[in-house]
């Protein structure tokens, strides 16, 4: 009996341009940042430093993490709360 096999690519979707609704942030001054971390060891790290500059040279008021589940999707309660709390959210693995 033969079985069936799904083959999954890896490859990235071809890319496409940003969509001109997507809200632009001019200024970072007085802005608050959330950064999303998905707790690679380098991410742990590089979040830190991330956080220090932003205020630092970029006058952002609040910065706050939030830890991402490893190697799976964020529980969509994450999303709200960065919505409701941040202008601008940075995501990364930094592997």
């Amino acid at each position: 009996m033969a079985t069936k096999m799904s083959i999954l690519s890896p490859a990235a979707e071809a890319w496409r341009p940003m969509q001109d609704d997507v809200p632009h942030i001019a200024d970072l001054k007085g802005a608050t940042v959330a950064i999303l971390n998905n707790r690679w060891t380098s991410m742990n790290i590089i979040s830190e430093q991330i956080g220090i500059i932003l205020k630092e040279q970029y006058g952002v008021a609040e910065v706050f993490e939030k830890l991402i589940p490893l190697a799976s999707a964020a529980p969509q309660e994450t999303f709200d709360e960065v919505e409701a709390r941040a202008q601008l959210a940075i995501v990364g693995l930094a592997n």
